[in-house]
């Protein structure tokens, strides 16, 4: 039997190692890094209505690396996303058989949050885990004035142009909050429930739960996601006795008022110009 050459052996062993080495070194130095992240910043701007502003992509493995100070914004220049770090990773198997397959990690507002998307020759698809976000730390609702906080989590996936999503809300409570003018009581809810299907434009409100002491809600309906876009909701309120009787001016608006103590209204018009109907 042939003994192999150890010298061989090494040689053998030692050539592999330098080229590992080598590869290395030029994924972490020399990989254009600078170029795939205004690659992916123009390609976010010319497919969709938004801007992608990352200020660094940073190397981690083979198919893994972190987009840092990662800001979406709309073309107006209104911040929609910020995270200090995103963790991607792109699916290798799945990519040599020609699909697109990536997985984005972070902590994010004060909770955690992972986004997969894949795409291929017929099949787009994005999912999106959330959980523990805090919401009086998103920028958006600072900036347009409302007070709010709670925790928000939850999952919604889309496949193509249908999607399906469940989320959950904890320690909802807004202040000094107006409604069309009207001021709204300071309002705390325990916790609360939102399902939701998309096909096309159209959202599909299939429950909406808000549960709190003072006040339940319970919203049903559909809208055009779109500023001028269709809207038609039903809304269900049960006041407190206490809250019933510090908004008896207001309640006497509402006509309708069923078994379980809900009073109901509708709200047509647009998305931007909501109508309430009595």
């Amino acid at each position: 039997m042939n003994v192999p050459d150890r010298k061989k052996i090494v040689r053998i062993l030692s050539l592999a190692l330098y080229f590992l080495a080598a590869f290395a070194v030029f994924l972490v130095v020399q990989f254009p890094y600078g170029r795939i992240k205004t690659r992916i910043e123009s390609e976010v701007r010319s497919r969709t209505p938004y801007e992608l502003h990352i200020a660094r992509i940073a190397p981690r493995f083979l198919n893994r690396f972190v987009m840092e100070d990662v800001v979406v914004s709309d073309r107006t220049g209104t911040v929609l996303f910020e995270a200090p770090a995103v963790h991607t990773r792109i699916s290798l198997l799945p990519f040599l058989r020609g699909l697109l397959s990536v997985r984005l990690t972070g902590r994010v507002y004060g909770g955690e949050l992972a986004v997969r998307s894949e795409q291929g020759s017929s099949r787009r698809l994005l999912a999106v885990d959330a959980d523990g976000l805090d919401i009086g730390s998103y920028r958006l609702l600072r900036d347009r004035g409302f007070k709010v906080s709670g925790r928000l989590g939850g999952s919604f996936e889309m496949i193509n142009d249908a999607g399906k999503g469940r989320l959950w809300l904890k320690g909802l409570a807004s202040r000094e909050l107006k409604v069309m003018g009207f001021p709204v009581p300071d309002l705390d809810f325990e916790q609360g429930w939102i399902e939701v299907e998309v096909k096309g434009d159209r959202l599909l409100l299939k429950r909406l739960e808000l549960d709190g002491r003072e006040l339940k809600v319970r919203i049903t309906g559909d809208l055009v996601m779109q500023e001028r876009g269709s809207l038609n909701l039903v809304v269900k309120l049960r006041p407190s006795e206490r809250l019933s009787r510090e908004q008896a001016g207001l309640l006497s608006l509402l006509k309708n008022r069923d078994a379980e103590g809900f009073y109901q209204f509708s709200l047509a018009g647009t998305v931007a110009e909501p109508l309430p109907r009595f």
